[in-house]
């Protein structure tokens, strides 16, 4: 995938992870009015102090393949994290449908850790001088 592709498919595993958590509902907008379809997010008591404490790290890490891809999905499911697997149906940039990106969390790092621990980051953006300007490219 090209970088471009990554972040697309990285940041549909992030906000899928609460999408996911949304339930769907009948709220009242003002008094008096009818119930209007809706959706509401309750956290969970982890999921609040989470929120509340500001840490929002993010770390990318790089798997081989696919199938080990699905495994860190199923090893953090099985762990009890909430974890969202994306399913690219292949529209631009690859083709056919694959699975592309897991998001784990929102969990603090060292929930994370046993399951994704031991993966390397990502780091394929390189920043090169242009050797005819001595500006900095990415």
């Amino acid at each position: 995938m090209n970088t471009g592709k990554i972040a697309a498919q990285a940041c549909h595993a992030a906000t899928n992870i609460f999408f996911d958590k949304f339930q769907l509902t009948q709220v009242c907008l003002k008094k008096g009015e009818d119930l209007v379809d809706g959706f509401v997010y309750i956290p969970s008591a982890a999921e609040m102090q989470w929120i509340k404490d500001g840490k929002r790290t993010k770390i990318t890490k790089k798997v081989k393949n696919e199938s080990q891809l699905l495994k860190v999905y199923n090893q953090a499911k099985e762990a009890g994290l909430s974890a969202s697997l994306i399913k690219d149906a292949g529209i631009y940039g690859l083709e056919g449908e694959n699975f592309t990106a897991v998001a784990v969390g929102p969990n603090y790092v060292d929930e994370c850790t046993p399951v994704v621990g031991k993966l390397r980051l990502l780091e394929d953006l390189k920043i090169k001088k242009d050797e005819n300007t001595g500006k900095n490219n990415v």
